[in-house]
């Protein structure tokens, strides 16, 4: 526990002094523009500026986290506990996007999930401009949730359960705490779905013992997401979310079953 407590320090740590340094080069940056421009600073700042400063921030993290956790054997990228077998391999990737793919519908469909999108204007130009440049966004949110799910799955959640391996007890409330962090974006709604996310990942993780398949099921959740953001819910989301989460969540655990970790 004292090992778990210790990498989210690490990682905390880390990311305060990237982003510290991160945020002056941003504003250094929007500031010089506007400046040249003859404009008064801070009045009118690009949001393609301003993404690329703060993905070179977040990238210049990533970097950082990686190595350290992966340099001095923290957390890997490895398969754990999945066979090498095709069959296997397929129906776990099948089974996470599945369900991913589903609890971005589901999240999509919640009144006022994205309250904050339509209220906020730079939010809603940032989720605009993401839609425009959908390649890119979604290669750094790929780099962004590998990092993240390598530091709180591979690490802290894999030391938590190595020290109290009860993962009827420990995953719920591992989701919770991870699902509470939501409310960091405004939006109490968010904690459903920040919670759901984090059961079923911490799930898959427990089952295969590595954060490969949860980066997948990331990545096409961001996909979904970014496609139905700024649409107005559908009356039938709901059905498809259900329809794609329900056979996802058994064709992951089932095929991954004879290989999980016992008790």
């Amino acid at each position: 526990m004292k090992k778990a407590i210790m990498y989210l320090l690490l990682a905390l740590g880390i990311t305060l002094v990237v982003m510290f340094i991160g945020g002056a080069v941003v504003g250094f940056v929007a500031g010089f523009i506007e400046g040249f421009r003859g404009e008064e600073v801070g009045a009118d700042t690009s949001m393609s500026v301003m993404v690329y400063a703060a993905s070179a921030s977040v990238i210049l993290l990533c970097i950082v986290l990686n190595w350290v956790f992966l340099k001095f054997g923290f957390a890997n990228y490895s398969l754990g506990r999945i066979p090498e077998r095709s069959s296997v391999r397929l129906k776990v990737a099948a089974g996470v996007m599945l369900v991913m793919a589903g609890l971005a519908v589901l999240q999509c469909s919640m009144e006022d999930v994205f309250q904050v999108a339509e209220n906020d204007a730079l939010v809603k130009e940032a989720y605009a401009w993401m839609r425009q440049h959908p390649i890119y966004s979604i290669l750094i949110l790929c780099v962004a949730e590998a990092t993240g799910n390598l530091v709180i799955y591979g690490a802290v959640l894999r030391e938590i359960l190595e020290w109290k391996h009860r993962p009827v007890i420990v995953i719920p409330v591992f989701a919770i705490i991870i699902g509470l962090f939501s409310m960091v974006a405004g939006n109490s709604m968010l904690v459903v779905s920040g919670v759901l996310v984090a059961l079923v990942e911490a799930c898959v993780y427990e089952y295969t013992r590595s954060i490969i398949p949860i980066i997948i099921g990331d990545v096409v959740f961001w996909i979904v997401t970014l496609c139905l953001v700024g649409i107005p819910a559908q009356t039938w989301w709901p059905f498809a979310a259900w329809l794609l989460a329900t056979p996802g969540i058994p064709l992951v655990l089932k095929t991954m079953d004879p290989y999980k970790p016992i008790d």
